[in-house]
């Protein structure tokens, strides 16, 4: 029983660390992350936005690429065929801040079976005028300095340089938790990782060279892969070049959200985590809260310390990190905070289960199989 307590107790104070340590990191990423790019330089490039939708083309988010001042910068925006036929100009519509920008409009041929993104962004890629390509999803927003950000981070012997997206605008208790299952949860451990020297393909913004995807066999080689970043990142991994992150992140307006739709978004990247990162996705019933308060309860005669006002502590100071790192980083911060953060750590078991018993992927209107694909 002591050898059980005091595993107990040394595994509540290792996810205290990770948690305090993990806040820390990530809120000094963007100096290390400086420090490994080099020099700042506006490279041509060409900015790829694959759709569900055509209409997609003109919401905030893709309106707001008028706000990026590069000389040559190219728009391509790419829609499946089955929305429409042919391939068509983009005209800008005036007032919006479109009119400078080289923008057009694909319609893509849909590949059956295939992950509908990969699938919508083959025919980009090769029309695209630049060798640098640029691909963000239609919900991400592009601050001004990002890609100038991201370039620097593309040095030699890196092949993908992702922007982490942060959550902002939450319009209701929904969107705070949302945004803290983005911010303080997601975007804290890969903040971390970054600061760390690692790196991840996450999809929200991602930044690479025509001619490595080329040479480690195109996008036609993923076309099967259910999460298309993580497939990318591994694939560029495979010719010896690594992803990291950009010191800089991208943003991504919540408004007001239904759980329904948070809980089948975030199922959907947890099916993604089980696939592709089989390890990392075991692991996370053990760190998040739930696990912290039983080790709290099971350890604390170890500690000499009575459970339950080790638990309540427990329960207090995984908040108070979160909403420290959201102050620190300018990150989406409220009085309904802390519940959010609370209520998505009693979610997040049920998500967590849900996603290791899935056998298919919803993805917009597609649905993807997953019988012996892990």
């Amino acid at each position: 029983m002591t050898l059980l307590t005091g595993l107990a107790a040394l595994w509540w104070a290792g996810l205290i660390l990770l948690l305090l340590g993990s806040a820390l990191l990530a809120s000094i990423q963007p100096a290390l992350a400086a420090g490994r790019a080099g020099s700042r330089t506006q490279e041509l490039f060409s900015v790829l936005v694959p759709l569900r939708r055509a209409d997609e083309a003109q919401n905030e988010a893709n309106r707001r690429l008028g706000d990026l001042d590069h000389p040559g910068l190219e728009i391509l925006f790419s829609v499946s065929r089955e929305a429409g036929c042919g391939a068509a100009s983009y005209p800008p519509s005036p007032g919006e801040g479109m009119e400078r920008l080289r923008a057009s409009l694909l319609f893509t041929t849909p590949i059956p079976g295939a992950n509908p993104k990969i699938a919508n962004l083959i025919e980009p890629v090769e029309a695209a005028a630049h060798d640098l390509l640029l691909i963000k999803d239609a919900a991400t927003i592009l601050p001004p300095g990002a890609p100038t950000a991201m370039m620097a981070s593309l040095v030699p012997g890196v092949g993908l340089v992702c922007a982490v997206p942060v959550a902002r605008a939450p319009g209701n208790f929904a969107a705070m938790l949302e945004a803290s299952l983005v911010n303080t949860y997601g975007g804290r451990l890969l903040l971390a990782l970054s600061a760390l020297g690692g790196g991840a393909g996450i999809g929200a913004a991602m930044l690479l060279r025509r001619g490595d995807l080329a040479a480690a066999g195109g996008l036609r080689a993923i076309l099967d892969a259910v999460a298309d970043d993580h497939a990318l990142a591994k694939l560029l991994r495979n010719r010896g070049l690594r992803p990291v992150f950009a010191g800089a992140t991208v943003d991504q307006d919540l408004g007001a959200r239904r759980p329904a739709e948070i809980w089948r978004r975030h199922l959907r990247w947890a099916i993604c985590r089980r696939l592709e990162e089989p390890l990392a996705f075991a692991a996370e019933p053990l760190t998040g809260l739930p696990a912290a308060c039983l080790a709290a309860l099971a350890g604390a005669a170890f500690l000499g310390l009575p459970g339950m006002p080790l638990l309540l502590l427990t329960l207090l100071i995984w908040p108070a990190a979160e909403c420290w790192l959201a102050w620190r980083k300018g990150w989406p911060l409220s009085p309904a905070m802390p519940l959010a953060v609370l209520a998505r750590e009693a979610m997040m078991p049920a998500l967590w289960l849900n996603a290791l018993l899935a056998r298919r992927l919803s993805w917009g209107t597609a649905t993807i199989a997953l019988a012996g694909r892990g």
